[in-house]
């Protein structure tokens, strides 16, 4: 029998009420890789997020996640399998960027838990591995955007998961700081073989980065693969509804560009 996937999803289907969200999702990701989430908005990236963190309850079908059902487990082996990085966030309360990343094992401490002081020297490794060390004690909401993003992948690191979940980390940041992050998640991703999702409005950026794609139109996978294979003009044409072009970039990479006519040449 071969080894489990690290992330599998077999035949996922979800309803908002009466509404259908989600229809037949299936796909795996192997460790070690970066697996990018595309489509257009209300495709139902965010609500598959959600399922596979165990927020919601499929309609039909499963996640699977090291051999185990995630609609099985308590919210605390959960947490223990997997760490979330939202889009920009803010606090209500003046935490501090050490605080922040303490409150990535809040699960594992249960409702009356306290961290350790080894809670907090992990935390500060955590922060110190990505290079912000120096932030540890500014309050959080003062940071900057890529700071915050940065703070929050020390906070997932601190969890110590299988699984890297990321809900559009770059969306608000300048265009350093969007390159800056998502290559800080893919060394992560390959020196902790993480297994790493994460959601992109861009596709040059998913295909900079990203060893596999998932894309999803209307709640369906549209196409799905290595990125080779599914990052090609007919397949993002038909997920964004828009004429474009592949160019040839520098070091064999591939970029996406809107065709000069894409305006008059909208697909329906």
């Amino acid at each position: 029998m071969g080894k489990e996937k690290t992330l599998a999803v077999h035949d996922l289907s979800f309803d908002y009420d009466t509404r259908p969200t989600l229809r037949d999702i299936d796909f795996s990701v192997e460790p070690g890789v970066i697996c990018g989430l595309l489509g257009p908005n209300a495709s139902g990236k965010s609500t598959l997020f959600k399922l596979i963190n165990g927020i919601l309850k499929p309609k039909r079908g499963r996640v699977i996640v090291e051999g185990m059902e995630v609609g099985c487990l308590p919210r605390s082996a959960v947490a223990g399998l997997m760490a979330v990085v939202p889009q920009m966030t803010t606090v209500a309360f003046s935490f501090s960027a050490l605080q922040m990343v303490v409150m990535g094992r809040t699960a594992k401490l249960g409702a009356l838990g306290r961290p350790s002081k080894r809670d907090y020297r992990d935390a500060e490794a955590a922060l110190e591995d990505l290079g912000v060390a120096n932030l540890k004690h500014r309050a959080f909401n003062t940071l900057s955007g890529g700071e915050r993003q940065i703070v929050l992948l020390a906070r997932a690191l601190f969890q110590n998961p299988s699984i890297l979940l990321l809900d559009e980390p770059t969306s608000h940041l300048d265009f350093k700081n969007q390159y800056l992050i998502m290559d800080m998640v893919r060394s992560m991703t390959r020196s902790r073989n993480l297994t790493s999702l994460v959601t992109l409005h861009d596709p040059n950026m998913a295909a900079r980065y990203c060893g596999q794609m998932v894309m999803l139109k209307q709640g369906r996978v549209h196409r799905k693969g290595m990125t080779e294979d599914v990052f090609e003009e007919g397949a993002l044409e038909s997920l964004y509804g828009m004429k474009v072009s592949i160019e040839n970039g520098p070091q064999g990479k591939c970029f996406v560009m809107p065709s000069a006519d894409s305006r008059a040449s909208v697909l329906q």
